[in-house]
């Protein structure tokens, strides 16, 4: 399936059909926001703690009031009173509570080598913001919604969730939609199969409260048809940076710091370009290290795109024939962002953006189907 690139214009046309209100927290740079306008909805606010990510934000969507700080010291009334809404009105509440404990969690799982107490329990931040016991904040997202009780809610997480003993946690997600009034159902899903050259493999939760359920005609067992349809073909980075234009000031510095690092000298050197499938850098290294840095193949989609490892110096994910990593232009297009979406800060703090978003595309497919089998219904 070939990548189609769009722009800033086409996703405010969207939003101006004004099919459907959003309010988003956690939204980061403007990523699930991004999907959300694209899908045909209207974003009435957001909720963003890390001032970078709003300053991404606010450059793209200027228009979009935004309630800073951490979402612990916010009510559901806090929301209302600024968007103007009563409880139950709004269409859709989104979120991606941060979880990256599970992520690793859910690797080890598989192995037999996670504990319950080995879950980690602070985030950090490129610009010195740190946010602790990060695993409540899908819970403090729940009590934000049980108190505007959107007719909807989408929430993604890391797939790690919903393994090993990490599965606790994620029962107990489930239970708690149930507790607050809504049927939920989850499905991890590949967002390459959604016309996103990115291997990003995401838990996405998808929910109908009680009332609407009985006036769509869904049930638990019909619940499971939200998800939108996979495609049959992933989308490859072939042909996805297609008519991008390089800055080769950037280039270069990108080649420059890349080829300092211990990643690059002990490694990569090692590894063959142009590979037909991604390769690893565990494989490579003699002593089995360096395992986060992978060269990207052009008939494959690009390996996940983490939030450090698209930085300049840190291992992840190389170009196939440079020795480099992306550039942010190959990076916006990896995640599915308009080619002229701007990103804000360092140059590092601009690609620890696109490591951090929900591809947009993804949600925008989430969003449709949650529009056309629910909300365009009542």
């Amino acid at each position: 399936m070939k990548y189609k690139p769009y722009l800033l214009k086409d996703v405010y046309a969207g939003e101006a059909l004004e099919k459907f209100r959003v309010i988003s927290t956690f939204a980061g740079g403007g990523g699930s926001s991004t999907g959300y306008r694209l899908a045909g909805g209207k974003i009435l606010a957001i909720n963003e703690f890390v001032e970078e990510a709003r300053n991404t934000y606010r450059d793209n969507y200027p228009n979009t009031p935004i309630l800073d700080g951490d979402i612990k010291e916010l009510s559901g009334k806090d929301f209302l009173e600024l968007t103007k809404l009563k409880e139950g009105e709004l269409e859709l509440l989104d979120g991606s509570p941060p979880c990256s404990a599970f992520s690793m969690c859910g690797t080890l799982a598989r192995e037999g080598t996670v504990h319950s107490d080995g879950f980690g329990k602070t985030k950090q931040y490129s610009d010195g913001k740190t946010v602790t016991n990060i695993e409540d904040l899908f819970f403090e997202f729940l009590r934000v919604a049980e108190v505007i009780r959107p007719k909807t809610i989408i929430a993604e997480n890391v797939e790690g969730l919903t393994v090993g003993e990490a599965k606790q946690y994620f029962n107990k997600i489930q239970n708690t939609f149930e507790d607050i009034g809504y049927q939920v159902v989850a499905k991890v899903h590949d967002c390459s199969k959604f016309g996103v050259p990115q291997r990003r493999r995401r838990v996405f939760f998808m929910a109908v409260r009680d009332d609407i359920m009985d006036k769509v005609g869904l049930n638990f067992m019909t619940l499971s048809s939200l998800f939108p349809q996979e495609n049959k073909t992933i989308t490859t980075l072939q042909g996805a940076f297609d008519g991008l234009e390089y800055d080769n000031e950037e280039l270069d510095m990108l080649t420059t710091k890349w080829k300092d690092t211990a990643y690059y000298k002990q490694t990569c050197t090692l590894m063959p370009r142009n590979p037909e499938k991604v390769i690893t850098g565990t494989d490579y290294h003699p002593k089995g290290w360096h395992f986060n840095l992978k060269i990207a193949s052009e008939f494959h989609p690009s390996p996940t795109i983490t939030a450090m490892g698209a930085t300049e110096k840190t291992a992840g994910v190389c170009h196939w024939n440079d020795d480099r990593k992306f550039t942010l232009g190959e990076l916006k297009r990896v995640t599915s962002l308009p080619d002229d979406f701007k990103l804000t800060g360092k140059w590092a703090q601009k690609a620890e953006r696109c490591g951090r978003m929900v591809p947009s595309l993804m949600m925008g497919h989430l969003a449709t189907s949650m529009y056309e089998k629910v909300l365009r219904n009542i």
